[in-house]
Order: structure tokens, then C-alpha cells, then sequence
């Protein structure tokens, strides 16, 4: 399921729908009809979950093949480069919104909360954990309002997106977290995202030390005891996981690559690449076939 384009996508909400409100829940069967330019490698400004209640359906998410199987769900990082393939006669329900949708009801933190949200996570076996009666009448309610849309619509699909969240999350093991941990975690996390802001041009952890307020020892301590890798390893993983997409999903050349992502030269690219993974780009690239 190896698909290449010449330049990844980065969708928006209105590269689907033109007029939308920063939320969207479809039938599956809709799917290919509608969405088709989900089946091309792309990026997304918003997140996934989707729903299989008979059928199933292929996804290439970054450099891995996903399978979801009938009662199945996945929910999908915005920050992976995807390829969705779904059978048409598939049943279900695909569920799009932004982080702003959400935050108008309830602040950043309540969805940074849905941990799951952050990587891409198959959940089977659905009726081990949730009541997938209620699930479904969830999910049929919430596409009744939104084809509704009237003035209080919003302020109602945000609470059942709450709620499917909340039932999402008894299926994965989350850690309760001190006050003090949540704050360490949380500067974490806004690293994580000046890293997708700037990985390809700033390349020292005091950079991000200096934009969070805090010494680059307590930004590489925190990182250590949150994720078990430096501020630095940290940067270098986002730097290596753009070129691992790029090399995965495109047709562009080493140079074109290195020079995309911030190199001054394509031999230092390569240099970079190989310490990491003990092959060439290109080497990479080939054992991707």
C-alpha cells in the first residue's frame, strides 16, 4: 500500500468541506465518494477517529500497514502522514474536528488529557470495554445533530464529542499524574509543539529552553523523566521521523530532502540519517519497496 505523491499535504478541515465548523462526522459508506483525497499520503490539521461497525479498513500511517477490523476503532495523529483505504460498502462513522472546535467548550488541557489522541491507537475488541450499544446510539445522535445544525447545535456536538472521548479513553491504561507531574508534563508537551513549529531550523535544546522559560539542565531533566530521551534526542527524532516520511511517501531526491529539512549539505544529511539508523537514505528508502 505504498503510495507517492511529489509533495505531502497538509489538509484542512475546509480541503473537505468548505464551509464547516471545525467538526465533521460522516457515514463510512460516504467515504470514498466524499473524502477521496484522504486516500492520497497527507498530513492533517485535525483529528481522526473512525468507527467500523461491519466491513474494514487499510491505513498506511507513516511507515506502518494498520488494519482495522468490524467493531473496531483507530483514532489517528494529525501529525502522522496517512493513506486511508476503506471498503465501499463499509458501516461506520468517520469523525474529523480541530483542537479550536473542541477548546470553545472546555480549555487545551481536557483534550491534551485524551493521551490516546496523541499517537495513532486501534482499539478492538470495543465490546470488552465500552457499552457498544450506547456507542452507537452516541454516534447516531451526534450525526442526527450535526446534520440538524441549529443554533445550540455546537454547543451540543462538543459535549458528545466529550463523552465518545471519555469512552475511547477506558480503553487505554492512562497514569494518573500528580499536580506536579502534570506540570512537567505539560512543558513537554508545549516542547513537542515548538518542535513542530521549528524542528527544521532550530536544532539546540536551549532555543526551546529560552521560548519555555526555563534552564536548557531542567528542559533535558524533564524530557528524561516524561519521555525517556533528551530535549535533544527529542529534537533529532522529529527531524529523522519528517525524513522518514519523506522518503517513505515522495519521489524527491536526497538533496531536494536534506535541503527541505534544514541541511546545509546533503553529505551532512546523510551523515545524520546513517549514525541513526546505520543505512543511507536512500538504502532506507529501497528497503521500503
Amino acid at each position: 500500500m505504498v503510495v507517492r505523491t511529489e509533495e505531502i499535504n497538509v489538509l484542512t478541515l475546509e480541503d473537505l468541506e468548505s464551509s464547516n465548523i471545525g467538526f465533521i462526522i460522516s457515514p463510512l459508506h460516504n467515504f470514498n465518494q466524499q473524502y477521496s483525497i484522504l486516500s492520497l499520503p497527507h498530513q492533517r490539521m485535525f483529528y481522526t477517529i473512525i468507527y467500523f461497525e461491519d466491513e474494514d479498513g487499510r491505513f498506511a500511517i507513516d511507515q506502518s500497514i494498520v488494519e482495522v477490523q468490524k467493531r473496531e476503532a483507530l483514532s489517528i495523529d494529525p501529525s502522522s502522514v496517512c493513506t486511508f483505504e476503506i471498503h465501499k460498502e463499509a458501516k461506520g462513522w468517520i469523525l474529523l474536528f480541530t483542537d479550536a472546535f473542541f477548546t470553545k467548550r472546555y480549555n487545551d488541557n481536557v483534550l491534551h488529557d485524551f493521551s490516546f489522541l496523541k499517537g495513532s491507537s486501534v482499539y478492538k475488541h470495543l465490546e470488552n470495554t465500552i457499552d457498544v450499544p450506547r456507542w452507537r446510539v452516541m454516534m447516531d445522535a451526534m450525526y442526527d445533530e450535526f446534520k440538524r445544525l441549529g443554533a445550540d447545535s455546537k454547543t451540543i456536538l462538543r459535549s458528545y464529542l466529550n463523552i465518545v472521548l471519555g469512552m475511547l479513553d477506558r480503553c487505554t491504561d492512562i497514569k494518573v499524574d500528580t499536580p506536579y507531574n502534570r506540570e512537567r508534563e505539560n512543558k513537554v508537551r508545549l516542547l513537542e509543539q515548538l518542535l513542530e513549529q521549528y524542528y527544521k531550523s532550530e536544532r539546540f535544546p536551549s532555543f526551546y529552553a529560552e521560548k519555555l522559560n526555563i534552564s536548557t539542565n531542567y528542559l533535558n531533566r524533564i524530557c528524561r523523566e516524561r519521555r525517556n530521551k533528551s530535549a535533544g534526542e527529542l529534537i533529532r527524532d522529529r527531524i529523522l521521523m519528517e525524513a522518514e516520511r519523506l522518503l517513505y511517501h515522495t519521489y524527491k531526491n536526497v538533496s531536494e530532502i536534506s535541503f527541505e529539512l534544514g541541511f546545509d549539505s546533503s553529505s551532512y544529511f546523510i551523515t545524520f540519517f546513517k549514525k541513526k539508523y546505520g543505512l543511507s537514505p536512500e538504502e532506507f528508502r529501497k528497503r521500503q519497496r
